[in-house]
C-alpha cells in the first residue's frame, strides 16, 4: 500500500494539490470575510433605512395633524366664528355648570358679548338674543372654516374645539356641538399648563371614532392638542386634532406583517411610556426603553445608531436601529435577532463555501489530470511491455507507432520500445513458421486418420448389405462412396459448414437406404451458419457415431442435427435416441481430453475408438481456448455431442 505513494503520479498530485489547496484557501477566506463585512453592512444599513422610512412616515401623520392645528390657532376666523358660536350657545342654554349661581352666569355672558361687540349700539342691559336661525346659520358658517381648515384631501379624520368652561364643536365624522366636563378630561390641565406649543397624547381607545369604521374592532386615536389666542394673546379655547392609530403608524404595521427578518418595531417616549405596540407590558421592554434614558436632548437628537444587544430574557443576539423624532419626542427602535438579519451573511458563506468547495475540487481533478498526463504514457508503455506476446512482436496491435503524450523524453523512450520489438519479431518469426508447420502436419496427420477411419465403416455397411442381396442400394451406395472419396481427397483441411452438412447428409441418405423406416433424422441448422468455416470431417463422425450406438437397441432409430448462433459463437449438436454413454466410457474419455490438455501433445490415434477424442483435438487446434466440446446423455434417453467456437 505504501508503494504506491511513492509513484511519480502520487507525488506530482499531491504537490500539486497542496499548492493549489492553500492558494485557494486563502482566497476564499478572505473574499468570505470581505463579502461577509460588505453584507452585514448592507443589512444594517437597510435596517436603518427601514427605521428613518417608519419614522418620516409616523412624523409626516404628525405634522399633518399639526398644521391643522396651525391653521386653526392662526386663523381668526375660526376663532372669531366659534366664540361668537359659543356664545350663542351660552345664550339659548338654560343650565350651567351647575356650581354657578344666576349672577354668575348673567356676568359671564355680558363678559363674553363684551369681547364679541354684542353688547353697546342696543343700550345697557338691553342684550337681543340671536334667533334660532341665525344661530344654524352661524353652525354651518364654522363647519365650513373648519372645513376649509382640515383641507380637502383630509389629512386627519377629527378635529375639536373646546372653550374653558364646558362647550366643545367637532368637524369631521362627528360634527356638531357638544357639552364637556373639563375635570373628566386627563389632558385639560397639561395644555392649559403648556402656554406655547403642542401636545401630543397616547394613544387611547376612542368609541366615537370607532363608529365611524366597518371594523368591528376598538379603534385607537392619538391626539394632537394645542391652545389658540385672540388678538390680545389671551387664551381663548384648545383645538385638538385626531387620527386614527393604524393610520400614523401604518408603515410599521405593514412591516411588522411581512417582513423576513422577524423584527419587532418599539416606539416610546422619554418617559418611557410605550406608544407602539398596543397594551404592550411596559416592564418587558424595559431594558430597550432604559437605552436614551439619561442622554440630553443632543444626544438623543443626533443621527440613527446601531447597537448590539444581548435580550436579557432570551440572552440572544439583537441588532437594534434606534431613531429619534424631534417633532414627537418619540423613539423608533428596531429589533432585530442578529442571527437573521444576517441570515443573508451566512447563506452567502454556506454558497460561498461550497462553490469554493466544487472549485476545489475541480481544480484537485485538474491537479489529477496533469499529473497522469505525465505518468500515463509511461504506464502505457509499462502495459505495452507486460502485456506483449511473442505473435505479437512488430505487429503494432500492443504498441502503436507513435505514443502521442507530447512529451518527447516519453515518446523517444516508446519509439525504442517499437524498434526493440521490431528487431524480436525478426527473431522470432523462423520459430513461429516452424510452429505454424507443425500446427498445420498435426491437422493433416489427424485428418487423414479419420480418412481410413470412415472408409473402414463404410465399407463394412456394404458388406452387411452384400449379404442380404440390396443390390439397389448397394448401387446407390457405391455413388455416394465416389462423392465420399473425391470429398476426402482435397486437401484442404478447413470447409464450409455447408460442405460438411451435404456429405453429412449422405451418409445418412446411404444408412436410411440400408435401414429404410427404422432410421428418422433431422438438420434444423441456422442459415447463417452454412458458410462457416470448420474443420472438415467434425460433423460426420458425430453422426456416425449416434448411429452406431442408436442402433443398439430397438426401432425407431432417431438422429436430430440442429445449429444456432448466440451473441459471438455457433453451437453445432447432434443427439440421437440410443442408451447413451456409459459413465466408464465418458470417464476415460475425459480422461484423455485432460491429458491432451495438460500435454498439449496430439496422442496416437487408434482406427478403434479414435473419433471423438479426434475432434476434440481438432476443433481445439482450430479454436484454441474458444472451442465447444459438450458430451452429455439426454434425461428422456440418448446421447447429445455439442461442438463450437467463435464466429
Amino acid at each position: 500500500m505504501l508503494t504506491k505513494f511513492k509513484t511519480i503520479q502520487a507525488v506530482l498530485f499531491s504537490t500539486y494539490s497542496l499548492i493549489i489547496f492553500i492558494v485557494f484557501t486563502v482566497l476564499v477566506v478572505w473574499l468570505c470575510l470581505w463579502s461577509s463585512d460588505l453584507l452585514k453592512q448592507n443589512a444594517t444599513d437597510s435596517l436603518a433605512s427601514m427605521g428613518r422610512s417608519m419614522q418620516e412616515h409616523i412624523d409626516s401623520e404628525i405634522q399633518k395633524m399639526n398644521d391643522v392645528s396651525l391653521n386653526v390657532m392662526y386663523s381668526n376666523l375660526v376663532k372669531n366664528h366659534f366664540k361668537r358660536y359659543t356664545s350663542e350657545m351660552l345664550d339659548q342654554t338654560q343650565t350651567g355648570d351647575g356650581n354657578d349661581t344666576d349672577t354668575d352666569r348673567e356676568s359671564d355672558r355680558e363678559s363674553d358679548k363684551q369681547k364679541l361687540g354684542l353688547s353697546g349700539g342696543m343700550g345697557s342691559g338691553s342684550f337681543q338674543s340671536v334667533s334660532k336661525s341665525q344661530s344654524v346659520e352661524n353652525a354651518k358658517a364654522l363647519a365650513e372654516i373648519l372645513t376649509a381648515a382640515i383641507g380637502p384631501s383630509r389629512p386627519v379624520e377629527q378635529l375639536y374645539l373646546y372653550d374653558f368652561k364646558n362647550k366643545m364643536y367637532g368637524n369631521g365624522f362627528d360634527n356638531g356641538e357638544r357639552t364637556y366636563n373639563p375635570a373628566t378630561k386627563p389632558w385639560f390641565k397639561a395644555v392649559i399648563a403648556m402656554q406655547n406649543g403642542k401636545i401630543i397624547t397616547l394613544p387611547v381607545p376612542d368609541e366615537e371614532m370607532s363608529r365611524y369604521i366597518s371594523s368591528s374592532d376598538m379603534q385607537y386615536s392619538v391626539s394632537l392638542f394645542r391652545q389658540f389666542y385672540d388678538n390680545y394673546n389671551d387664551p381663548t379655547g384648545i383645538v385638538e386634532v385626531k387620527q386614527y392609530y393604524n393610520r400614523i403608524f401604518s408603515s410599521i404595521l405593514a412591516f411588522t406583517g411581512d417582513n423576513p427578518y422577524g423584527a419587532q418595531v418599539l416606539v416610546y417616549n422619554d418617559n418611557g411610556d410605550i406608544i407602539y405596540p398596543l397594551q404592550a407590558d411596559k416592564r418587558h421592554y424595559a431594558a430597550y426603553t432604559s437605552l436614551t434614558a439619561g442622554k440630553t436632548n443632543s444626544q438623543k437628537q443626533g443621527k440613527a445608531s446601531y447597537l448590539s444587544f444581548i435580550n436579557p430574557n432570551t440572552q440572544a443576539k439583537e441588532l437594534l436601529s434606534l431613531h429619534r423624532s424631534e417633532l414627537t419626542g418619540w423613539n423608533t427602535l428596531i429589533i432585530v435577532p442578529e442571527s437573521k438579519l444576517l441570515a443573508p451573511v451566512f447563506a452567502f458563506a454556506k454558497q460561498t463555501v461550497l462553490v469554493a468547495f466544487v472549485i476545489l475540487l475541480f481544480a484537485i481533478m485538474l491537479s489529477y489530470a496533469a499529473s497522469k498526463r505525465i505518468t500515463y504514457p509511461i504506464l502505457k508503455i509499462h502495459r505495452s511491455i507486460r502485456g506483449m506476446r511473442l505473435e505479437d512482436l512488430g505487429t503494432g496491435r500492443v504498441a502503436s507507432q507513435t505514443l502521442g503524450s507530447g512529451l518527447n523524453e516519453l515518446d523517444q523512450l516508446h519509439i525504442s520500445f517499437v524498434r526493440m520489438s521490431s528487431r524480436l519479431k525478426e527473431s522470432m518469426d523462423d520459430l513461429l513458421l516452424s510452429q505454424s508447420q507443425e500446427m498445420q502436419a498435426k491437422l493433416i496427420a489427424l485428418q487423414s486418420q479419420m480418412n481410413p477411419h470412415f472408409l473402414y465403416n463404410t465399407l463394412a455397411t456394404i458388406h452387411a448389405m452384400a449379404e442380404e442381396n440390396m443390390n439397389e442400394q448397394i448401387v446407390a451406395m457405391t455413388e455416394n462412396m465416389s462423392d465420399f472419396l473425391r470429398y476426402f481427397s482435397t486437401d484442404a483441411a478447413i470447409v464450409s459448414l455447408q460442405d460438411e452438412l451435404l456429405h453429412t447428409g449422405k451418409f445418412l441418405e446411404i444408412n436410411q437406404i440400408r435401414f429404410g423406416q427404422k432410421l428418422h433424422y433431422v438438420m434444423e441448422v441456422d442459415e447463417r451458419m452454412r458458410e462457416l468455416r470448420i474443420p472438415k470431417l467434425v460433423v460426420q463422425p458425430l453422426v456416425e457415431n449416434a448411429l452406431k450406438f442408436g442402433t443398439q437397441h430397438e426401432p425407431p432409430w432417431q438422429i436430430r442435427i440442429s445449429g444456432k448462433i448466440g451473441g459471438e459463437d455457433w453451437q453445432l449438436e447432434v443427439a440421437d435416441n440410443g442408451p447413451g454413454f456409459s459413465e466408464e466410457s465418458l470417464a476415460h474419455l475425459f480422461a484423455r481430453i485432460r491429458e491432451v490438455d495438460e500435454t498439449h501433445a496430439v496422442p496416437v490415434l487408434k482406427l478403434g475408438g479414435m473419433g471423438l477424442l479426434n475432434i476434440y483435438i481438432r476443433m481445439k487446434l482450430t479454436y484454441g481456448d474458444a472451442a465447444v466440446f459438450q458430451i452429455h446423455n439426454r434425461p428422456e434417453g440418448g446421447a447429445a455431442i455439442r461442438i463450437g467456437g467463435k464466429l
